[in-house]
């Protein structure tokens, strides 16, 4: 059993199988979308856009002929760019968010030559069983295991650090909340790991030109910023890039168990000195700026940093 329990409290309890669907030990159901194994987790009820509409896959299928269409280039040769970035190799484990139709899956089935696991969830059940449908169709004997679930991206039904990859395109822009959506793919891809992800958001340097604004203005989505400050504080190898002449963003990073380290106690040379950790975690409250000035020339006669005086006259009041 790949799922756990993402109800708050179970703890990521492990579930058991019957032919209802999963069941976790406090009593959560997760029942089988209707003459599937596809287990629902969640309900798009509160993120309700087109693409949870019956006719989802359809809406889907035309934005796509649109988009390629409009940028004068073919699906595959994007597809294949994207997926080329997380360095899949055969036999890895990878997680799709946002999957839709499953339009990436063929695509990422090459790339794994044949061998591995792929998860695939989206929240709206109407995509997601189209896609279980096509892939099971198309894919079936492609040596590459399949799971589906509609579940929510930002409370993902995985324990951590089990996936290989993670992988998203299209749909961030609609998350109720990014900064979550990315840091739950970050939690469940192990350490090592890639994370690609990418939405519509034209180059900032060109939202204001005609072309920009005309992009804008027929996909109000495309106004969004790449969301780099929403990353964990211990993404690595961060890349950003632009796709279909800057329409689209896309950014890869590699997972890590660690923030960027510093030493922050080297001492500053000159007449301010200090350190950083002195300098951010040692301000005080301020003084006469008349006494200030004093103190500074006095610290200067005596050849020592601005610190470093004030430090002493501390120790000396304190003591």
């Amino acid at each position: 059993m790949f799922y756990c329990c993402p109800e708050i409290g179970c703890n990521n309890a492990t579930l058991l199988e019957d032919a209802t669907g999963l069941h976790c030990p406090n009593g959560h159901l997760f029942p089988y979308a209707q003459g599937t194994k596809v287990p629902v987790f969640a309900s798009e009820s509160e993120n309700v856009n087109e693409y949870t509409s019956e006719n989802a896959a359809e809406i889907h299928d035309n934005s796509l002929r649109w988009l390629f269409d409009t940028f004068e280039t073919d699906e595959p040769s994007l597809r294949k760019t994207l997926i080329a970035k997380l360095d899949l190799r055969k036999g890895m484990k990878i997680l799709v968010t946002g999957a839709g139709a499953g339009n990436d899956l063929s695509y990422l089935v090459e790339s794994m030559a044949g061998e591995g696991v792929i998860f695939a969830q989206d929240i709206s059940k109407q995509m997601l069983l189209v896609g279980a449908e096509r892939s099971y169709a198309e894919l079936h004997d492609s040596g590459v295991e399949f799971f589906f679930s509609v579940s929510d991206a930002t409370n993902l039904p995985f324990l951590d650090n089990i996936f290989d990859a993670a992988y998203h395109f299209g749909g961030l822009n609609l998350f109720p909340d990014i900064q979550k959506g990315i840091a739950e793919m970050n939690r469940v891809v192990k350490f090592g790991g890639k994370i690609v992800v990418g939405d519509e958001g034209v180059a900032p340097w060109l939202k204001q030109t005609e072309y920009g604004q005309m992009l804008i203005k027929n996909n109000p989505l495309c106004a969004y910023d790449a969301p780099l400050s929403l990353l964990p504080e211990s993404a690595k190898s961060v890349k950003l890039s632009w796709e279909l002449d800057y329409y689209f963003y896309v950014i890869e990073f590699t997972v890590s168990n660690s923030a960027p380290r510093i030493n922050i106690d080297i001492p500053h040379v000159g007449k301010r000195g200090g350190s950083i950790r002195t300098r951010y975690f040692g301000q005080m409250e301020g003084i006469d700026p008349t006494l200030r000035d004093k103190l500074y020339t006095e610290a200067e006669k005596q050849g020592i940093s601005r610190v470093a005086y004030l430090e002493s006259l501390l120790k000396k009041g304190i003591s």
